[in-house]
């Protein structure tokens, strides 16, 4: 998953009264008698069951979800839309010729090798796609630091995790109080998956899915999707790059235990576009999922084109005059307010956050400590450095290789730090913890968000960093409640 700035001080709360007020609530109902070990113990099995635990720990050890008031919720996911809409609207001018184009290619630094695969879309181009942007709430907007646009991780796991929650008698009790309601993401994966089959031609008659991936570290998220289509009558395989075969009158399959080919007409990639052209390199163009894909045999969710919007520098296209000028005045607006001032790392002038004109490298090397660098193209928290926590002779060497590699440098935004409960031992306390607000978008809406909270430098499920399931409240009416 995606790094996230910390360190900061916190700013204004992130929730309203309500929220506070709900928070405050399920914290002493965890304080009654032996409700948080009761909770816990809850909790663990869940993640035991189900299979919920990456090296060899479970996925989260924090003992209440993120609670989000309606409108909070509602206003964060409007804002994921509108700047998700943003983000492809520019990252599309890289399919196109002329001045815009070759301005938004350079921007997003494109290989050899992308560049290729781009050129292979087929006519049906994008027909489903999910996405996840990552973001931190705080004085009554999100900004967002990063998109996700390789199907990313997250959203089926909450949903397994807002289960396990709701099986607690902690949250029995707190629900005569309050309701509660997840957004589950499972049942619109699903229907993303199929739908794009639908909207791709319908290939070979009949939706057959694979899930591709390489050894993957939520093999959870996978067996639940997996289910969830096979119940809708679908039938679905989960398999490795590697699993699958192509051939002009077959189109894409992959083979059972004894052999037999299994078509695939619809393909759910999990696996990153990078990791996938460093394993092939320029080969990939002919691999087995690729030629089905640009012929037209199969359809993927999410296709290589929507690699050029998951490039870090999409959010550079974003801040960036030159192209933020392209955008319809409400999503250009959006872009001013929602998004960190981002610039890909390379000589020359560039407007600095305040619109004045300064020389890009001069400006980066003079405001370490309010500046994040970047790889372009990787995820997990890998190679980022924050400014802040280097010396300056390791910030400038890190700039030099920026140079070398495409990087972004990105200005550092506020985290809020909000209380979460743990078990230690039989001790009840309670963590200042770093939380972020990640909507999750299926096309172009956005149901919900997913949301991860750490005490260390980076808000990561790969770096310690736990997810909790996200649960919209709101008091309940005295009378209701009786």
């Amino acid at each position: 998953m995606d790094p996230r700035h910390s360190d900061l001080p916190a700013g204004p709360g992130p929730a309203p009264c309500v929220v506070e007020a709900a928070i405050g609530r399920f914290h002493e109902l965890l304080g009654n008698d032996n409700a948080a070990q009761v909770t816990q113990h809850r909790l663990l099995k869940h993640q035991r069951d189900a299979h919920m635990a990456p090296d060899g720990r479970p996925l989260t050890h924090m003992l209440r979800p993120r609670f989000m008031s309606e409108a909070e919720h509602d206003q964060g996911c409007a804002e994921g839309a509108l700047l998700a809409r943003a983000i492809h609207r520019l990252a599309a001018y890289a399919l196109r010729p002329g001045e815009a184009g070759d301005l938004v290619r350079r921007q997003l630094a494109l290989s050899d090798e992308e560049r290729t695969l781009v050129a292979m879309a087929p006519p049906a181009g994008d027909c489903g796609s999910h996405s996840r942007l990552d973001g931190f709430r705080a004085a009554g907007r999100t900004l967002f630091v990063e998109y996700n646009a390789h199907s990313p991780g997250g959203v089926i796991s909450q949903d397994l995790l807002a289960d396990a929650f709701l099986d607690t008698p902690v949250m029995e009790a707190f629900t005569r109080e309050y309701t509660a309601r997840p957004v589950p993401g499972l049942p619109r994966m699903a229907d993303t998956l199929v739908g794009a089959w639908a909207a791709g031609g319908s290939p070979g008659g009949a939706p057959h899915a694979a899930i591709v991936d390489w050894e993957s570290k939520l093999p959870w998220e996978f067996g639940a999707l997996q289910a969830r289509l096979r119940r809708c009558g679908v039938p679905t395989v989960v398999c490795t790059p590697d699993d699958l075969h192509y051939d002009t009158g077959r189109g894409l399959f992959t083979r059972d235990a004894d052999g037999r080919p299994r078509p695939v007409t619809v393909v759910h990639r999990r696996a990153v576009l990078a990791d996938l052209l460093s394993r092939y390199g320029p080969a990939f163009a002919e691999h087995p999922m690729t030629r089905a894909w640009a012929s037209g045999a199969c359809v993927m969710v999410n296709p290589y084109t929507s690699n050029l919007a998951n490039k870090k520098s999409a959010l550079a296209l974003l801040t960036d005059p030159r192209t933020r000028c392209l955008l319809p005045a409400p999503e250009a607006a959006a872009a001013g307010a929602l998004v960190p001032w981002t610039r890909l790392v390379r000589p020359g002038a560039t407007a600095c956050p305040d619109g004045r004109t300064v020389d890009l490298l001069d400006f980066a090397r003079s405001r370490r400590e309010r500046l994040v660098l970047k790889p372009n193209d990787d995820y997990g928290g890998n190679g980022v450095v924050c400014g802040w926590r280097t010396t300056d002779a390791d910030w400038r060497t890190a700039l030099g290789r920026a140079l070398a590699t495409p990087h972004v440098v990105q200005e550092r935004v506020p985290v809020p730090v909000v209380p979460y409960p743990v078990l230690e031992g039989d001790r009840l306390r309670v963590e200042r913890s770093g939380e972020s607000t990640d909507p999750f978008l299926f096309g172009a809406d956005a149901p919900g968000c997913v949301s991860r909270v750490s005490t260390g430098s980076l808000i990561n499920v790969s770096t310690g960093g736990c997810p909790v399931p996200v649960f919209r409240v709101a008091p309940r009416r005295r009378e209701a409640a009786a």
